[in-house]
């Protein structure tokens, strides 16, 4: 049956189709979030901790980010140092005052920050000055540098990128990280922020428990050896925590046979490019990216 326009079914198809799009492209970028995880896994590992900012909305999300490592919702897995510069209005106004409003990320940094941590910064583009100063300051400190921002569809970071940073820079946005949301929807942008943070706090879980797991980065047509682990006791299907797991068959409508080491389960791989012979991490029956292996 055909949906009528304005029916709630024709609102909700119309709402799916507009987050398509920024979707896929944060499929395709699971190798950046990995190697971003790693580097913060490493930080997390040497005693550093994290440190949020970000402007108007994106302040919400800074503290989120900040809440979701010192209170991880899943029992069992530890609590990761990290404070939210976004959610002091004294520290704020008063620094405003004193420095000029620019500075108010950029002065925390340098007074908080040190060597071995991870700035994390939300900035809305190359004109907001605030965030972009807090990363130049924590850049300045040898700090780890990641960046959740926003970009046109189909961009890509730069080719260009200085030396020693990661994923070097997009739209005046440089950082050794930046993750970006390719979407004109300012609303759409938040939402896909929101799952690459999680992404990145479920990630850095997993490499700080077993840091012998894949190297993030995988050349094309290179191996990344064994990465089996022990899942005995998890459940794919309804466990709320990743794992690792091997994939042995691709089949129809998006959908995986993996192997989790103590049996087989059927998972989804739609927001992965997985082969068989990849591993890929699973959380809750769906995979969210491939950590390595030898698919061909």
């Amino acid at each position: 049956m055909a949906i009528e326009p304005g029916t709630p079914d024709r609102l909700l198809e119309l709402a799916a189709a507009r987050r398509t799009a920024p979707g896929e492209a944060l499929a395709r970028d699971a190798g950046r979030i990995v190697r971003a995880a790693g580097d913060m896994a490493e930080r997390f590992r040497r005693g550093g901790r994290l440190i949020t900012f970000g402007d108007g909305a994106a302040a919400a999300d800074a503290g989120h980010v900040a809440v979701e490592f010192t209170h991880p919702v899943i029992v069992g897995k530890r609590a990761l140092p990290a404070i939210s510069l976004a959610g002091d209005a004294a520290a704020l106004g008063g620094l405003a005052v004193s420095g000029g409003p620019e500075a108010v990320f950029a002065a925390q940094v340098e007074t908080f920050g040190r060597t071995e941590d991870i700035a994390l910064g939300v900035p809305a583009g190359e004109r907001d000055r605030r965030v972009l100063a807090g990363l130049a300051a924590a850049r300045e400190l040898g700090m780890l540098t990641i960046a959740l921002t926003t970009a046109p569809p189909g961009s890509v970071c730069d080719a260009d990128r200085p030396p020693g940073y990661g994923d070097g820079s997009l739209g005046g946005v440089v950082a050794d990280h930046v993750l970006a949301a390719r979407c004109d929807d300012p609303l759409i942008a938040r939402e896909v922020h929101v799952t690459a943070y999680h992404l990145l706090w479920e990630l850095v879980h997993v490499l700080l428990d077993d840091p012998g797991l894949a190297p993030p980065a995988r050349p094309a047509g290179d191996t990344a050896g064994d990465t089996t682990r022990d899942t005995a006791g998890t459940c794919v299907t309804c466990a709320d925590t990743a794992v690792p797991v091997h994939v042995t068959e691709l089949r129809p409508g998006g959908l995986a046979l993996v192997e989790t080491g103590c049996g087989t389960e059927e998972v989804s791989v739609a927001l992965v490019e997985a082969r068989v012979g990849d591993v890929v991490l699973v959380h809750a029956k769906e995979a969210i990216v491939v950590l390595g292996g030898d698919g061909s």
